[in-house]
């Protein structure tokens, strides 16, 4: 069928270039759906001589081509045969999308910039993926080159300046990523910055979700002493997490913890003007620790672990069988630390606490040695690793932090440590003489 719409197409735009065997079925197709719609996929090029321009920011060209491609949703409803005819299941082919360069495969069916819609010179290559109601070649070709004219339309009317705003909004992005070595950080937060994130039926993820409407910009406390950092186009003014540093966010339930933690993570991406997210950078150097099961195959634990739980064969230096939450969190931090990642991130809602706090039971009966002992004891067996860590009831952690925020009405504030390790040490030792009265709130047994 695809040969047959092809034959009928009169736009100049169709890339007629790649339309060769080895890409059929690939970048180019036609079939029917089972609503009996029929799909169709074709190469296209249009050209834009102001598009020249960006030949001195072509580090940053992702951007404008992700905007070009934005705007062109923005306007689907001239063409709604390019949204699926607003059919949910066709939903991400208009789905809007703030994120460029984000190494992992969510949204991959989402429609963005990658190697087949780019920008180079004075041309743009787009892949589009249309859907038709029509049954005949020709009707349907008819249809593609309407289409083709009206986006055609669409990207020559395009402000030029606003495509290198967007380049050069990602140039700098990826030059305070690169300059985060330098400057002995993991991570900046860039004040101002809106982590909340909306999701959708086809953007559930945080890492491609785009911006809540209801957004508390980030300021970075005056007691964490913010860095200012001047990058090629701008200055930006925020908080800096350091190399090796272990840096607590905490605060009650609710209040944007994990979300400021995804966040962070989310600044291994980059990310379009509007995001929300575009200055907060993070090192790729980067891993996270959280509980799960898995099998072990000779794993090493023993950073952690002295000895091993019945059930599992092997060493804490080579475990064999299936292991527990902790056992599996374990291993994620000392694999990090053994392949040098400069940060570790840890949520409490999603770890295995045991492996995170000391306690009296695992230690007598586990030979668990966790974070907060080796935080301690062995802070030099953690090397060149930096932790994140969010929590909002293991207070021991907290105050083994070197520097804290503590989150409150999704606002960042101060926690000033020293004190809160005076105030922690005070209220154990009220809870030591209430817990050695042995008649403390019991119910006698009749």
């Amino acid at each position: 069928m695809i040969e047959d719409i092809i034959k009928y197409i009169k736009s100049e735009n169709l890339n007629k270039n790649l339309l060769t065997k080895s890409y059929k079925n690939k970048l180019y197709y036609a079939v029917k759906q089972p609503d009996g719609f029929i799909k169709v996929v074709l190469p296209f090029v249009f050209t834009n001589k102001k598009f020249l321009k960006l030949k001195n920011y072509k580090d940053g060209v992702e951007g404008a081509t992700q905007r070009v491609i934005e705007t062109i949703k923005e306007n689907v409803n001239k063409f709604p045969e390019l949204a699926g005819f607003f059919r949910l299941r066709y939903k991400e082919l208009y789905e809007p999308l703030t994120v460029v360069n984000c190494d992992l495969n969510f949204g991959f069916n989402l429609w963005r910039a990658d190697r087949f819609n780019y920008i180079e010179d004075d041309k743009i290559y787009l892949l589009l993926r249309i859907i038709l109601d029509k049954k005949e070649p020709k009707d349907i070709a008819k249809r593609i080159d309407e289409i083709s004219f009206e986006i055609d339309k669409i990207i020559n009317n395009i402000d030029i300046n606003i495509l290198i705003e967007e380049a050069k909004n990602i140039i700098d992005q990826k030059y305070l990523r690169s300059m985060l070595e330098k400057l002995n950080l993991v991570s900046f937060i860039a004040n101002g910055s809106k982590p909340a994130r909306e999701y959708s039926d086809v953007r559930k993820h945080y890492r491609i979700a785009g911006p809540k409407k209801i957004n508390i910009p980030f300021e970075c406390p005056k007691e964490l002493e913010p860095l200012k950092i001047k990058l090629k186009y701008r200055e930006v003014e925020g908080l800096g997490i350091k190399e090796k540093e272990i840096f607590i966010i905490t605060g009650r339930n609710a209040q944007g913890k994990s979300t400021l933690l995804q966040a962070i993570e989310s600044g291994q991406d980059d990310h379009l003007i509007g995001d929300g997210r575009e200055f907060i950078i993070t090192t790729k150097s980067l891993s996270k620790a959280s509980t799960g099961f898995m099998e072990m195959r000779g794993e090493d634990i023993s950073l952690f672990f002295e000895k091993l739980p019945e059930g599992i064969k092997g060493s804490p230096k080579e475990v064999y069988g299936t292991a527990s939450g902790s056992m599996v969190m374990a291993y994620q931090i000392q694999r990090a630390i053994k392949l040098g990642k400069r940060l570790v991130l840890i949520d409490e809602d999603s770890s295995a606490v045991n492996l995170l706090v000391e306690g009296l039971l695992n230690k007598k009966f586990e030979g668990v040695k966790p974070l907060s002992y080796i935080i301690r004891k062995e802070r030099e067996k953690l090397k060149e690793t930096g932790f994140i860590i969010v929590t909002s009831s293991l207070d021991l952690l907290t105050a083994l932090g070197d520097r804290a925020i503590c989150i409150e009405n999704h606002r960042a504030n101060y926690l000033d440590l020293k004190k809160f390790r005076e105030e922690l040490s005070n209220y154990y030792k009220q809870l030591s003489e209430e817990i050695k009265d042995d008649n403390l709130n019991r119910r006698k047994i009749s």
